[in-house]
């Protein structure tokens, strides 16, 4: 019985995967509130992911987030493999001339276990390159 609580702990242990080049990203508004809304594109860069939420860094600075529920669709690639996920706005700060969003992703199981999937072989080849590197 105790085996099955462990396993079932790990499975829910959050990680957070640190880039250490930021990844590349795309943003762009969809809902302020309950009002759906459409905006041009953004360029960020991810600086962080975990299966559930991550770290946006941007030029773009969105203005009076204060009490309001700001949903973005956010689209990257790692390993060759597009993700676009949905996701809400639950913090921002200045950083500089640029701005960090964290970011809750809105995803489901299946999406929650193919980013895991995804940063487990990015970290392989992360790691591979830089032993190749050192010798």
């Amino acid at each position: 019985m105790t085996g099955v609580a462990i396993m079932k702990y790990k499975r829910e242990t959050a990680f957070r995967y640190t880039f250490k080049e930021p990844l590349p990203a795309f943003f762009k508004i969809v809902m302020i509130d309950q009002r759906l809304v459409e905006t041009a594109e953004g360029f960020a860069k991810i600086i962080d992911i975990s299966p559930r939420g991550l770290k946006l860094n941007s030029e773009l600075n969105i203005p009076n987030i204060e009490g309001k529920r700001i949903k973005l669709c956010i689209r990257f690639t790692i390993n060759q493999e597009d993700f676009q996920f949905v996701g809400n706005i639950m913090w921002k700060k200045h950083a500089g001339k640029t701005t960090d969003y964290g970011i809750e992703l809105l995803v489901d199981d299946s999406a929650e276990l193919e980013i895991i999937k995804q940063l487990k072989i990015f970290s392989k080849k992360t790691f591979t390159i830089k032993k190749h590197v050192r010798h």
